[in-house]
């Protein structure tokens, strides 16, 4: 029988020999052996071939005997024999005529819960590669501008599939600014939750049962119960027309309908369009410089801003609830910019540093709801 093991050896000269010489003592075959570098030292993994009546359990404690350490222990087939480039070539094959099974396929490919920084980075490339298929392989059948006029409404659960097909319509950089991640294809209960996110609301811009764009506002209780995250999307052929601004607009007067006093928006600081909606509103905001983001504080009523209801920083990816494949590290506090007018906004240079251009629409892509 086939196993894959993944340990931590012990950090001394001869701790692999001795697993060797512990798996030889008791007629194990080591088949194939990869090296992982991580923060705490070396993780190695192994697929051994084992007689009849070797259990996981027992693997697990024939390595703790050699002085291993975190030991996982896994059946595997023999196809995880095959040269590691080689077995990524063949996902990406896969990938071609299915690009949303890329879980699936990192499942089969990595098989442990932990991923090392090798791994996380091979994971990253993959997840690129079948957003960029799928972007590639969806039909474009959403309404053109000129074909109506937008009309803005309240969202329902009962837009959810609208919602899904105007993501599908969407650039792969549409998608990654609104969400910060790649995102491959929005499953239908993530769209039935922005289309009705709990304690909040969404706005969407149809024309005729189609959806072109979308705002949402959800409470953010780690920033206190009156505060909202507010995030938006337009469809690639209708940006460039307002209609980000209007969605900004719409949904942010919804937020202080329910209570809210302050609106947050967290802005990667290239995505210079929505700076710029958010100059728009013309309203008094507070903006932080946070790691890789901009965190825009828009104020809802006349003390929102006050710096004796000022909350603390938090860790933005760390306490908002949305899935992703790459773990986070944490974020340092960021701190206060002065409190000015919207119109200083504009003086935020983009980083040259980051991928892609700015959307024309002004819709943010950073975020979730």
């Amino acid at each position: 029988m086939l196993w894959k093991i993944r340990t931590e050896l012990a950090d001394r000269p001869g701790a692999l020999a001795e697993l060797a010489a512990r798996c030889g003592a008791d007629e194990i075959n080591i088949l194939s052996l990869e090296v992982f570098t991580a923060e705490g030292g070396a993780v190695d993994e192994l697929v051994v071939s084992t007689g009849v009546g070797w259990t996981a359990e027992a693997l697990i404690a024939l390595a703790a005997e050699a002085g291993c350490l975190r030991t996982t222990v896994r059946p595997c087939q023999a196809d995880v024999l095959s040269d590691g480039p080689t077995r990524y070539l063949r996902a990406v094959l896969r990938l071609i005529d299915d690009p949303v099974s890329v879980d699936d396929e990192l499942g089969n490919l990595q098989g442990f819960d932990e991923y090392t920084p090798a791994e996380w980075a091979r994971a990253d490339v993959l997840v690129e590669i079948a957003g960029r298929l799928a972007e590639r392989l969806q039909e474009t059948d959403g309404p053109r501008p000129g074909s109506g006029e937008p009309e803005l409404r309240t969202a329902t659960v009962d837009d959810a599939e609208a919602v899904v097909a105007m993501h599908e319509r969407c650039s792969f950089e549409s998608r990654t600014r609104r969400y910060h991640v790649p995102m491959p294809k929005l499953t239908a209960r993530t769209a039935r939750h922005l289309s009705a996110p709990a304690g909040g609301v969404s706005i969407v811009a149809t024309v005729g049962e189609a959806v072109i764009g979308m705002a949402t506002a959800a409470p953010w209780e780690e920033l206190g119960r009156t505060t909202m995250e507010v995030a938006v999307l337009v469809e690639d052929g209708w940006q460039g027309r307002g209609l980000g601004g209007q969605l900004l607009r719409c949904v942010i007067g919804e937020a202080r309908d329910r209570g809210a006093d302050r609106a947050v928006c967290v802005v990667q600081p290239e995505n210079v369009a929505m700076l710029r909606t958010i100059e728009g509103l013309r309203m008094r905001t507070r903006v932080v410089q946070d790691s890789d983001n901009l965190m825009v504080t828009v104020a809802l009523s006349d003390q929102s801003l006050s710096h004796a209801v000022d909350r603390p920083p938090v860790q933005y990816r760390r306490s908002r609830a949305t899935p992703s494949l790459r773990s986070q590290p944490a974020r340092a506090a960021g701190q206060y910019a002065r409190e000015h007018a919207l119109a200083a906004l504009s003086a935020v240079q983009p980083n040259p540093r980051r991928a892609g251009s700015a959307d024309g629409d002004g819709a943010d892509r950073g975020a979730r709801p």
